[in-house]
């Protein structure tokens, strides 16, 4: 019996020193995770080298992540499949199939998100793609080239160009995340917008191409031209909040002016009137007479002509009416919009007859289709 019973604690000791050495060879055997992330990164550099069948490797700029094309599988029917492979993951995430024409990838300054851009005619569209939930915003980017991200990658800035009735329109466009559309920078009639970069201070750097096919480098902000604190494109909130309460409201007919839909007249008596349309809820027009009214880069009501040009004429254009002629003193601005400053001219005189010294009576800032132009 004592015989028996020694056996099996025998046994027993030898099970616990197996179990023991078990747990200690696979202790010994387990990755450990590279703080620095270098080894994994090398990892994947190699794997994805070494396959033919991936190209368009894109790193992200903090470097933790890489996106890539790797050829499509028999049954994808012509497309390729794009994939995304983080730093210290041990196998890649599949974003979705892309056509076999992509341009490739552009990652964002924060490195949380990146663009697909797949050729579209002789330009692209281009996915807002989430990096960590792969989430795609709704909004897709037409643009004639590939559209550049902002320093904060809250907005990107790209060309387009529109063909109306045999016409060819272009814009310089702005779109913020999160937005349903993009906002025009600037918008005209035979000219052509490309993008080259957008550094932190604010400052889109751009060429604006004519019908001749000749190239002007151009730089703009992203601002948004206003006349004492007011907008295109606000709503009746931020009208009251610039202007006070203090306005009668005129509801106009459809067919007043060159509006593109209904609009109320706001008329304030201190010398404004703000014309917001019934069905978009934006300011379409700010005309503004009072004597207090400023615009954004500091024109008042009642300064000299000379200090127009001065500030306006070196960055702003004075464009040609489709009816003929210059218009002196209309200035194209940002948002696609007209800055029409008018003079105290004597009855008869035209645009032509402005002198430095004629001062501001008036400022109007609006869209050239509202004013029956087109620039």
């Amino acid at each position: 019996m004592a015989s028996r019973v020694k056996s099996i604690v025998t046994v027993l000791i030898l099970c616990l020193v197996f179990l023991t050495g078990c747990a200690s060879t696979k202790n010994e055997t387990l990755e450990q995770p590279d703080k620095n992330g270098e080894n994994n990164q090398a990892e994947i550099v190699s794997t994805l080298n070494s396959n033919t069948e991936v190209f368009k490797t894109t790193w992200s700029p903090d470097g933790t992540m890489v996106v890539y094309i790797q050829t499509g599988k028999p049954e994808k029917n012509g497309l390729d499949e794009a994939y995304i492979w983080k730093v210290g993951e041990q196998q890649p995430r599949f974003v979705r199939d892309v056509a076999p024409t992509t341009h490739g990838f552009t990652w964002s300054p924060d490195s949380q998100y990146f663009l697909i851009s797949e050729k579209l005619g002789e330009g692209a569209i281009s996915s807002i793609v989430r990096a960590d939930t792969l989430a795609e915003e709704a909004y897709k980017i037409k643009s004639i080239t590939i559209p550049v991200w902002s320093a904060d990658s809250k907005a990107l800035a790209f060309g387009n160009e529109q063909h109306d009735y045999g016409e060819s329109w272009g814009s310089l466009e702005v779109y913020q995340l999160g937005q349903l559309k993009a906002d025009y920078i600037w918008y005209a009639k035979n000219y052509l917008y490309k993008v080259d970069s957008w550094d932190a201070e604010g400052n889109i750097a751009y060429r604006e191409i004519n019908a001749e096919g000749e190239e002007t480098s151009k730089t703009t902000k992203n601002i948004r031209p206003s006349i004492s604190g007011v907008h295109l494109g606000d709503n009746p909130q931020q009208v009251r909040a610039a202007l006070g309460e203090n306005y009668v409201e005129t509801t106009l007919r459809v067919e007043t002016g060159h509006f593109p839909e209904q609009v109320l007249r706001w008329t304030y008596a201190k010398g404004y009137q703000v014309f917001i349309g019934v069905n978009s809820g934006q300011v379409l027009q700010i005309i503004a007479t009072d004597p207090g009214a400023e615009s954004n880069l500091g024109v008042k009501i009642g300064d000299r002509a000379e200090k127009v040009f001065a500030i306006y004429r070196p960055g702003y254009t004075e464009p040609e009416s489709i009816h003929g002629g210059k218009l002196t003193g209309i200035f194209k601005v940002e948002g696609a919009a007209a800055l029409v400053f008018g003079f105290d001219l004597k009855d008869g005189m035209t645009l032509r007859d402005i002198r430095p010294e004629n001062r501001i009576v008036s400022m109007n800032l609006t869209y050239p289709s509202i004013l029956d132009d087109s620039f």
